[in-house]
């Protein structure tokens, strides 16, 4: 198994075993200067629930460039308010490089950057519902911003 690969699985894991009940919300996104972020807006890609049966939107990567740094973060669009555990990154396609952001949160994960001039990135995700049910796994948004 790969380092990437060992490094969610570990980390699910971890997330697994946090729980808080709460409703579902919804929540729009803010301007990038909110999250942190400089650069203009590069991409955006919604994310829907890939596990344990759940469906529906749950929220939106939003990847900005600067000129030299790739600065991601991913909004809720479900249990917006509520904290819930989860992991988001970034990655560098083509070293392996990256930059994550791990916790419970209430309405967003991130800002994660990566110097990445010349290179694709790609985001990374795991979430839970406030019952600590794993609702999404895997890559959040495929290789984008190549170069």
């Amino acid at each position: 198994m790969n380092s990437k690969i060992t490094r969610w699985v570990t980390t699910a894991a971890t997330l697994a075993g946090v729980a808080v009940v709460a409703p579902v919300v919804t929540a729009t996104p803010a301007a990038a200067g909110a999250y942190g972020c400089a650069g203009n807006q590069v991409y955006t890609k919604s994310v829907y629930a890939n596990r344990n049966g759940y469906t529906g939107k749950i929220g939106t990567v939003y990847s900005y460039y600067d000129g030299t740094y790739n600065c991601s973060v991913f909004v809720k669009s479900a249990y917006v308010g509520t904290p819930t555990q989860m992991n988001f990154s970034i990655y560098k396609e083509n070293d392996g490089t990256f930059d994550d952001d791990t916790g419970a949160f209430s309405s967003y994960a991130g800002p994660v950057k990566i110097k990445a001039p010349g290179s694709c990135v790609s985001e990374m995700l795991i979430m839970d519902t406030p019952g600590g049910t794993q609702m999404f796994f895997g890559q959040a948004a495929p290789p984008h911003n190549c170069g």
